[in-house]
């Protein structure tokens, strides 16, 4: 389907397979999305009642948690789904909101005529399934992971995270952190001394610098945390 034409190869090649039987309702009722930066895609809350998939740009997932203060948790790029797994598992409203990061285009399709089609489609059920169980299995085990890291390298996890997504939207190459203390040790979920100690720490590892209490992050100091994640985090060589 040329809708998925601007999709990485592997992706698109994907996406046609799984795609070449779907009904003619879902075709004709898909449209075809530019939603600017910035841009709430999903709500929290909100009736489950289309199916989106992100065809370019980069998107975050946010959580709510019971203290009202919004998490974001993980970027999503192309090729990924949102909703799908609520309506595989009967819910009828979205677990979390989508935010996007970048400018991006994006495939709706109306929940009701694409789990009628995907019910009826057992490759197509089969291959979702594949998916969203190693997407489910994944997202579970980082959680676990992420419960266990010290404080220190939940910050450079926050920083990375942070990084990216400005530097995906602009093109950056040097990053000021404008936010506050107060505002950072929220997002994180440290107090401010904590969250003070460990700034100095990652100042004296040459991970950032620190310029009237705001954080600075080059490029170079960019690779070297991210070197630091895959290194004695996930564990890569």
């Amino acid at each position: 389907m040329d809708v998925f034409n601007e999709l990485p190869p592997k992706k698109r090649a994907y996406m046609n397979l799984l795609f070449q039987n779907c009904s003619e309702e879902v075709k004709y009722y898909m449209t075809l999305t530019e939603v600017e930066a910035d841009t709430t895609l999903i709500k929290a809350g909100e009736r489950c009642n289309n199916i989106y998939i992100i065809l370019s740009g980069k998107v975050t997932g946010i959580d709510w948690p019971i203290n009202e203060r919004a998490y974001s948790f993980k970027d999503f790029g192309p090729g990924d789904f949102f909703g799908e797994i609520e309506c595989f598992a009967d819910l009828l409203y979205y677990r979390i909101s989508v935010v996007t990061v970048t400018k991006c285009r994006v495939l709706t399709i109306p929940a009701a005529f694409y789990m009628e089609w995907i019910q009826n489609d057992a490759e197509a059920l089969y291959s979702r399934t594949k998916v969203n169980m190693r997407r489910l299995i994944t997202q579970t085990t980082d959680a676990r992971r992420y419960l266990f890291l010290e404080a220190k390298e939940r910050l450079v996890l926050y920083l990375v995270r942070k990084y990216e997504q400005k530097a995906a939207n602009s093109k950056i190459i040097d990053m000021n952190l404008n936010q506050t203390r107060t505002q950072l040790a929220e997002e994180i979920g440290f107090s401010t001394k904590t969250l003070s100690r460990n700034i100095k720490i990652l100042e004296e590892k040459g991970f950032i610098r620190v310029n009237k209490g705001k954080i600075l992050i080059t490029e170079e100091e960019y690779q070297r945390m991210k070197r630091y994640i895959d290194q004695h985090i996930y564990g890569e060589i």
